[in-house]
């Protein structure tokens, strides 16, 4: 049965000082009789609200990777283990989960903002193509 594993996240600095430079990374394991099969793979990231977040769970939505125009990619199933991974530039607003900040008094009368920590994680969803087939045309007067 097709499974997903070691699925993997990094974030690190785009090029673009608002941005940051997602990866995603994972394994597709197939078995002998899904090879030639065609599935959908579908990335996502969520935010994840932890006790003490402003929001509450369930987690939310924060970015689907495109692939062109469609929130998937198709893979065509080969016997084994395939090695993917996926890098996007994502608007750092995007990830910011947890927004506000805390004040935090280093004075009188002063104080720093220190913004919430955000916690993001990755989703990657493997669903195999439905295949259709077609009748021939049947004509009728009605």
């Amino acid at each position: 049965m097709a499974d997903v594993k070691n699925v993997g996240l990094s974030i690190i600095n785009a090029n673009a000082p608002n941005q940051k430079k997602v990866t995603v990374s994972y394994t597709l394991q197939f078995d002998p009789a899904e090879a030639g099969k065609q599935f959908q793979v579908v990335i996502r990231l969520w935010g994840e609200d932890l006790p003490g977040d402003e929001e509450q769970p369930p987690d939310d939505l924060r970015y689907t990777f495109m692939f062109g125009l469609k929130s998937y990619t198709s893979v065509v199933a080969q016997a084994g283990s395939m090695n993917f991974h996926q890098t996007r530039d994502v608007i750092t607003g995007t990830l910011n989960e947890d927004p506000g900040f805390r004040e935090i008094p280093v004075a009188p009368d002063t104080t720093i903002k220190i913004p919430h920590g955000d916690e993001v994680y990755a989703t990657v969803t493997l669903s195999q193509l439905s295949t259709t087939a077609r009748s021939s045309t049947v004509k009728m007067l009605l």
